[in-house]
């Protein structure tokens, strides 16, 4: 009587290690991803607020205050340049009388960080601020209107980064009534 062995051929466990081997490349790769993902979604949650906790300084003192003047590349522009223009008048530079009296200035400076007149930075330091917008609107009766434009970016140790945009209409309550 002859005996049969049950085995394995070596061309089968070829395949099976081959099989096995894809599919924890494939699982690892996947892995890989969604930690990459969420690290991403990490600094884009952290840009997200500093924009929004700079709109908010910003906005807290312009809601109830009146616009000075606005300054682009060394031109200012003042109420009657804002009621000359149709669309408004724009500028990187924002110079408000608070509530107080007291005068605030905001800014972007060459770092990408956002000042105030007092010489400290608002923003968030990790956050590079590119574009600091001002629009100012008048019209004779009405509140004026500040159109308030941040573009930020922000780029982790490990060389990925995220961009954001944050634009908002701020009515002034205190300024523009004539």
């Amino acid at each position: 009587m002859k005996k049969i062995f049950n085995a394995y051929t070596l061309i089968e466990l070829i395949m099976a290690v081959s099989l096995l081997i894809i599919v924890l490349v494939g699982g690892t790769s996947i892995f890989y991803r969604s930690f990459r993902s969420s690290g991403i979604s990490d600094i884009q949650i952290v840009l997200n607020n500093s924009l929004r906790s700079l709109d908010d300084m910003i906005e807290r003192s312009l809601r109830y205050g009146s616009v000075v003047r606005l300054t682009l590349g060394g031109n200012d522009y003042y109420r009657a340049d804002c009621l000359d223009s149709q669309t408004g008048v724009i500028g990187d530079t924002l110079v408000i009388r608070d509530v107080s009296g007291g005068v605030a200035t905001y800014t972007l400076l060459d770092d990408g960080t956002v000042s105030s007149n007092s010489g400290v930075v608002i923003s968030n330091p990790g956050i590079k601020i590119t574009k600091l917008q001002f629009t100012w609107i008048c019209r004779s009766g009405v509140n004026d209107k500040i159109n308030l434009l941040i573009e930020a970016s922000s780029s982790a140790k490990t060389g990925e980064g995220s961009n954001a945009t944050f634009n908002k209409d701020i009515n002034l309550l205190n300024s523009g009534i004539n």
